[in-house]
This record gives C-alpha cells, sequence and structure tokens, in this order.
C-alpha cells in the first residue's frame, strides 16, 4: 500500500461506513425500524418543540440526552432524523479514531494498528450496523471508550486534565445510556485494584470482591425495600441467576435461546457479528498482553459489563456493543503476532486483511437486511391503517411506528394494562403468533382474547403475520 497517498492509507477504515451508508440509502432505509428508535424520534420531535416554546416533554424510559441532541442538532440541519442518524455515525468515527490512537500503547503501531481497526470497528458486522441505526447503543459505547482512553493517558502522563476528560465523558455517557454505569463502576474498582499494593494491598481487592458480591446478592435476592426501588429501571429484572438460564419470563414475554447468557457474552471475542477475526487471534494471545495498566482497566472493564449484561433477562447484540471496543484493544498484541506470522509465511497481510474485510462486509450485508425489512413492513402496515380510515387503533409492537407514521391516530398499545372494553369501530394490529408464543398469560396476550371477545371484522393481513381487523 505505499504507493496510495498516506491520508488514503490512515482513511481505509472509514470504507466500510461509506460503503454501508450508500447501501442503506439506495434501499431506502432511513434508520428507523423498532420501539426503540423511533421513540427516540418521536421524543427527539418533543424536545424539539419545547425549544421553541412548547410543552416539556414528560420523563421518557430512555435518558434524555440522546434525543435531545438530536432535537438541538435537528435545529441546525432543518431534519431532526437527518441529526439522529448523524450522532451514530459520528461516534462510530470516534470509536475509531480513539482506537487509532490506543493501540500503539498496545505496542500495534503503523499499518497493523490501521488494519485491526479496519476489521475489529470499520467493517465490523453488528457495530457498523448500529451505526447506521437511530439508537444510543453506539454513541455510549464511543464515550465510554473516549473515557477510558482519558483514564490511559491520565495515568502515563500524570496530568489531571485527562483524568477531568475521563470523569466528564463517563457521566455524559450515562445521560446517553444507563448501561454505561458498571462499565464505568468496572473502570472505579481496576484504579482501587491497581493501587491496592504493599501491606494492605490484600484488604482492599478483598474489599472490592465482599462488596461486588453483596450487590450482587442484593440485586438477585431483592429485599422488598428495594424491589420498590427497581421498579421501571433497568435492573428492574436483573438477577445472577439470568447468567445461567437460556430461557427467561419477564415483562418482554418469554424469551428462549440457545445458550445461557452467560456463554451468551463470553462469545463476544470469537462472534461473527463482532470480532469475526476473533478465532483467528486466539492462539496468538499471551499473557503478558494483560500486564500494562490499560489492559488491566480494559479487562475490568469488559467483565463489569459482561457480568452485568449476562445478569438481564435477555440477550441482545445491541447491548453488547458497549464491550466490543475493550476486547479490540485487549486483541491488539495478538494482532501484531499474527500481522509478522503472515509476513513470515511471505503471505501479503494486506491481501489476507482486504480478504476478510470483504467476508465481513458480507456479514455485515446480511445483518442489517433484517432491519431495512422491517422498517418496509412499519412502512406498509401503517399505509393499511392510514387507508383503512382509522381514528384510533389498538397494538402491541407497532405503537411508536405508527405514532410516528400515522399522525392524528390515537395509538394504545396492548402491553401497558388491562383494557376491559375496546372502543367500537376501531382497529387492532397485532401479530396474533407472537402473542401467543411470547405474551401467554401477559397483557398483550390477554388484550387480545378480549378483542376476539368483543369480535373483529378481518381489515387485512399484512406481512410476516401480522393481521389488521376492526372491532365490532
Amino acid at each position: 500500500m505505499h504507493w496510495i497517498p498516506s491520508i488514503v492509507r490512515r482513511s481505509v477504515w472509514v470504507l466500510p461506513l461509506v460503503l454501508g451508508l450508500a447501501w442503506v440509502q439506495w434501499n431506502g432505509y432511513e434508520g428507523l425500524n423498532g420501539a426503540d428508535s423511533h421513540d427516540y424520534f418521536r421524543v427527539a420531535r418533543a424536545w424539539a418543540a419545547w425549544l421553541h416554546g412548547g410543552e416539556r416533554p414528560p420523563a421518557a424510559e430512555h435518558p434524555a440526552a440522546f434525543p435531545l441532541s438530536g432535537a438541538l442538532f435537528g435545529i441546525v440541519t432543518g431534519d431532526i432524523l437527518l441529526a439522529l442518524r448523524c450522532i451514530p455515525v459520528f461516534s462510530f468515527l470516534l470509536i475509531g479514531l480513539v482506537m487509532l490512537r490506543l493501540v500503539p500503547r498496545q505496542g500495534l503501531e503503523g499499518a497493523a494498528g490501521l488494519a485491526l481497526v479496519l476489521l475489529c470497528v470499520g467493517a465490523s458486522p453488528f457495530l457498523l450496523r448500529h451505526a447506521l441505526v437511530v439508537m444510543s447503543d453506539v454513541p455510549a459505547a464511543a464515550l465510554v471508550f473516549i473515557s477510558f482512553g482519558g483514564l490511559v493517558l491520565w495515568r502515563q502522563r500524570g496530568s489531571a486534565k485527562w483524568l477531568v476528560l475521563a470523569a466528564l465523558v463517563g457521566a455524559l455517557a450515562v445521560a446517553f445510556r444507563f448501561a454505561a454505569v458498571p462499565v464505568l463502576g468496572g473502570a472505579a474498582c481496576w484504579l482501587l485494584w491497581e493501587r491496592g499494593v504493599g501491606r494492605r494491598g490484600w484488604m482492599i481487592r478483598a474489599g472490592i470482591g465482599l462488596v461486588l458480591l453483596l450487590v450482587a446478592g442484593l440485586f438477585t435476592f431483592r429485599p422488598s425495600w428495594l424491589a420498590e426501588h427497581c421498579v421501571g429501571t433497568p435492573i428492574e429484572h436483573w438477577s445472577g441467576l439470568n447468567l445461567f438460564r437460556a430461557e427467561h419470563h419477564s415483562d418482554d414475554g418469554v424469551l428462549r435461546y440457545r445458550l445461557p447468557n452467560i456463554l451468551y457474552v463470553v462469545s463476544i471475542i470469537v462472534h461473527p457479528g463482532f470480532l469475526p477475526i476473533g478465532p483467528l487471534l486466539l492462539s496468538f494471545v499471551r499473557r503478558a498482553d494483560f500486564r500494562t495498566f490499560g489492559a488491566g482497566l480494559a479487562v475490568f472493564m469488559l467483565v463489569a459489563y459482561l457480568f452485568f449484561t449476562a445478569g438481564l433477562p435477555f440477550q441482545n447484540d445491541r447491548v453488547m456493543l458497549i464491550a466490543q471496543p475493550f476486547v479490540a484493544y485487549l486483541f491488539a498484541p495478538a494482532f501484531g503476532r499474527a500481522w509478522a506470522w503472515l509476513g513470515s509465511k511471505r503471505l501479503r497481510p494486506w491481501l489476507v486483511v482486504g480478504a476478510i474485510a470483504v467476508v465481513q462486509m458480507g456479514l455485515f450485508a446480511r445483518a442489517i437486511h433484517p432491519f431495512m425489512r422491517n422498517a418496509r413492513i412499519e412502512h406498509e402496515l401503517a399505509a393499511a391503517v392510514r387507508e383503512a380510515g382509522a381514528r384510533h387503533v389498538y397494538t402491541h409492537g407497532m405503537g411508536p411506528a405508527l405514532s410516528n407514521y400515522c399522525p392524528g391516530v390515537e395509538v394504545t398499545e396492548l402491553w401497558y394494562g388491562r383494557i376491559e372494553r375496546f372502543e367500537p369501530g376501531a382497529l387492532v394490529l397485532v401479530d396474533p403468533k407472537n402473542l401467543e408464543e411470547q405474551w401467554q398469560g401477559l397483557h398483550p396476550w390477554e388484550n387480545w382474547l378480549r378483542v376476539q371477545e368483543q369480535g373483529v371484522l378481518p381489515v387485512e393481513e399484512g406481512p410476516d403475520g401480522w393481521v389488521l381487523v376492526r372491532l365490532r
């Protein structure tokens, strides 16, 4: 690659993002699919209205920093949805830039460091996919990783400004996503652990361990006074017992997976959606790779977050994104050995990296396809609701999308509680098979049974099992 201009070589890791953006634009995907992304769009518009003198938006389930940032940026650009889409893209770029800055401190410089960022950030299938979705996960991951970088630079340079930066950016990460708390807690534990040397060092480390066990025990076997304060928070259903479960029962219904949570979260190091090169690098990992301050800090932050994630009553790849930059950082020395090994075998490393990047882009296309399909289904169902002349629609799972795409239509979610009587003439949009498999015994299923008891007239059958009916 010596014949390529330097600035182009240094930017090669951005090429997958450019291709990804072109692909989703060509397919008409706007970054919206699923309840959370539509909620962020709705709340961002509410914040924009408030900034123009409207009413302040009520408290929402998610932290306000992401939709508020979208509203502020949207006022400048004139397009709130565009602003919300740009924030994850910009955050994706920040992760790559910070990684380029930090991997030399793990002994990986030059072309090898650039190749690592290309494969572990730029062409990472899931990370690239979520950089193109209106969600707060990639921005939170970027802020947490910047905070980590500030701590590494603070330790190496001894300047308090880096510690202050790490603290401020860490607080901002929490404002974007509450899940940043455990990973930042892991950083605090490492700072105490790493300084716990000398005669009383074992006391400090034992104290950290006991406190962590106590906290985990409290949230696993919640006393009534703690349970009351957990309602409505991200840790309402957290339990250490979830680490060993592959079937979960919560307000999200019944979820069944192939692996228990603990194996699922650990698989991030070899998962083809996160780090396809992970299996290739495992044989190059050495114990010495974990002896630096930065590596120890990354391990503590990674383990703390994976432990927290494994205790949740579900498995979700986007929730795992915060952990990915730390795994890539820890793999840096192993990647350097693999790079040298390719040279020793008279193989051109960049040809191998290029071939792997092409495969990963294929995995990205496969990963983003269901998102684009779901977005098309949401548009089709919303169009059917509008064409049916709905004034009121009951639904499960499509509430946020219908609120955005069907202005003026009253939308009631079947999830929130028991509904005794439904408005005659209103529409009902549900996926009966999903309700039966995942929601039996819970409000969505029970409400659907009462809908049928009241009587319905079929209106339209949508894609993927969705049905639209009118109440008698």
